[in-house]
């Protein structure tokens, strides 16, 4: 396999496990020196061990945070630029998802909801886009999900914040690309990881997306070429059915 993102730091939030884990994994694969965020610190030592194995020469690093916590994100933006090095590629995969009726949901679950769906992206990218501005390059990618464009009976609050990042990233590209900074949203339906429930174990599940695929489709992204750049991409699987 080519390695064709030899020299390029990668920042991927929520690399503990599911999507995340698999996009690390991918990106490894690449040749890509990776920083792994996520609160779990076990889960991210062990993907980053999985990480050296497919790329013995990489700078594979590991950084626990609690994205919840603005201060959180400040020490992790500065300890990459300190550690690390710049950021060419920071990929906003962490999120949570709280589903119930708009009148049940709780205070708390809406505020999480909007703190790590929401806020935490756009405070990591505050701290991370004045370097790529310097350098006049970088690309941003968010996971967002298919109910970010599509509402979702029992999931309003959930999809308002995948809406939100949406919006977030869509004015975000307007106001960047004149650094030749990309943007890049993904959107996938029903993937097949812990995060989906039941569906992820039951019947069918080798029907639906897996963690494998939407990797594979974030790294084919960012392996444009520097003058192209898709905005966003609906990743749907063939035939659930």
């Amino acid at each position: 396999m080519a390695v064709r993102l030899r020299g390029c730091l990668c920042l991927i939030t929520g690399a503990s496990s599911g999507i995340g884990r698999a996009m690390a994994l991918r990106f490894a694969e690449e040749g890509a020196d990776l920083v792994l965020t996520a609160r779990r610190e076990e889960a991210l030592r062990e993907v980053a061990d999985a990480a050296r194995q497919r790329a013995p020469g990489s700078r594979i690093f590991v950084l626990p945070a609690d994205l919840r916590q603005p201060e959180a994100i400040e020490h992790l933006a500065c300890w990459v630029h300190e550690s690390a090095g710049a950021v060419d590629v920071l990929v906003n995969n962490a999120g949570i998802g709280y589903f119930a009726p708009a009148s049940q949901i709780e205070l708390e679950r809406i505020e999480e909801l909007w703190h790590v769906n929401v806020r935490a992206p756009i405070l990591l990218t505050r701290a991370i886009l004045p370097s790529m501005i310097q350098r006049q390059r970088g690309t941003l990618l968010y996971v967002a999900s298919l109910a970010g464009k599509y509402g979702v009976k029992g999931g309003s609050v959930y999809a308002a914040t995948k809406f939100a990042l949406r919006g977030f990233a869509e004015s975000l590209f307007q106001e960047v690309r004149q650094y030749n900074i990309r943007v890049i949203v993904l959107c996938p339906g029903s993937t097949a990881t812990a995060f989906s429930g039941p569906m992820a174990s039951g019947p069918g599940r080798e029907r639906i997306l897996q963690a494998e695929d939407v990797a594979e489709v974030a790294v084919q992204a960012v392996l444009l070429p520097p003058t192209a750049t898709v905005s966003e991409i609906e990743l749907r699987p063939t035939n659930p059915q």
